[in-house]
């Protein structure tokens, strides 16, 4: 499976943020003909310190440039955050979409761990949905904060997920603990993750990018060995790999056959 973070500087105009994003792509294209699916950060475009401007309508214009993007190019999207008002919700919510490579929307996620501010402005997400890829493999959409829980990331994979895609927005201060739960998830699920992190400098906090795919080396079993593809730090630009999706599915089976449900693990206090 080809696949490929595209890693935007965040600029103050929302147009020049979609043409930043098309630029990187079309260099991409020269270095990668083919590739079968791209995951954009959390967030790609501009943040006002009015959050009224930072929300959208339902399937709005960002969701209407991703769509169309995904058409022209003959590629799969996971679109990265969108803020968006709900007509049946009280609160908006931040949510990813997935579109084919015709432009068709096959369906998004919402992202169900709230960070910090967000808890007071969005609705959580409520359901962990499983997509299709290219009819083979399934994957997640954990949602940045959704990846610093075990529980997400292990229903997932209990569910069928054979890759994880994560749009992030991780900044400077707390990137040694991202790249920990990154390795830490893939390990204990036996999964690969692609983690495309934002990019940009807003209210006076510096994100770097460095977004990652982690996939597995194939033949190493016992130990497991990870191959991880570093974007950027500090710049934009893009990563990409060609992972394989099949052998992980054997390496989860070894793994999760070693599994003790916690339920049948006694837990004992001992006083003194």
């Amino acid at each position: 499976m080809n696949i490929a973070c595209i890693q935007p500087q965040i600029f103050e105009n929302r147009t020049k943020c979609y043409n930043e994003i098309e630029r990187i792509l079309k260099e991409l294209l020269k270095e990668h003909n083919k590739c079968d699916i791209i995951c954009l950060p959390e967030r790609w475009v501009p943040f006002f310190r009015d959050s009224a401007q930072n929300f959208q309508d339902q399937r709005g214009n960002d969701y209407f440039f991703i769509k169309n993007l995904a058409k022209k190019y003959n590629i799969k999207f996971i679109s990265g955050a969108i803020w968006e008002k709900r007509t049946n919700s009280k609160k908006p919510a931040i949510t990813c979409y997935f579109i084919n490579e015709n432009g068709e929307e096959i369906g998004r996620q919402d992202k169900i761990h709230l960070y910090a501010y967000e808890r007071e402005l969005f609705e959580p997400g409520k359901e962990l949905k499983l997509f299709k890829l290219n009819n083979s493999y399934n994957f997640t959409i954990l949602i940045c904060f959704d990846m610093a829980f075990f529980e997400t990331p292990r229903l997932s994979v209990e569910n069928g997920a054979d890759i994880l895609f994560s749009p992030t927005q991780i900044r400077d201060d707390g990137m040694k603990n991202w790249y920990i739960y990154l390795k830490a998830r893939a390990l204990e699920n036996r999964v690969p993750i692609v983690a495309c992190n934002t990019l940009g400098k807003y209210l006076k906090r510096n994100f770097l990018g460095n977004s990652k795919i982690i996939s597995f080396y194939e033949g190493h079993i016992s130990p497991s060995k990870l191959k991880i593809v570093e974007g950027p730090i500090n710049s934009s630009g893009f990563i990409f790999d060609k992972i394989d999706l099949q052998f992980p599915r054997k390496l989860r089976e070894i793994r999760f056959n070693e599994k003790i449900e916690k339920n049948n693990i006694k837990v004992k206090i001992i006083n003194k």
